[in-house]
């Protein structure tokens, strides 16, 4: 079995999609517009992020490698704890040839 892996770097990723589990509508936003997650599906209101259930804090007092660490972690949590709610896809830069 051959197995291919791609390594991509934070600044190849051009957007973030958040898609509803309910109604599977998709909502994409740029990387370098993206300021807070949708806290709700903007089709079908279901709620995505529920805070009160769950530790859903990332520390920002440190380093920010570190901040996204936690948050990496803290979403694992979060999607398999609230049934998958939602899911996140990474838009990335197409590859470079040559």
């Amino acid at each position: 079995m051959t197995v291919e892996r791609t390594l991509v770097g934070i600044d190849d990723i051009r957007a973030v999609t958040f898609q509803c589990s309910a109604c599977k509508t998709r909502l994409t936003i740029p990387a370098d517009s993206l300021r807070e997650a949708p806290r709700q599906c903007t089709s079908c209101n279901a709620v995505w992020w529920r805070g009160d259930e769950i530790a859903t804090h990332v520390s920002t007092s440190g380093p920010a490698a570190m901040a996204f660490i936690q948050a990496i972690r803290i979403l694992a949590i979060m999607m398999r704890e609230q049934k998958d709610a939602f899911r996140i896809f990474l838009e990335l830069e197409e590859p470079k040839s040559g």
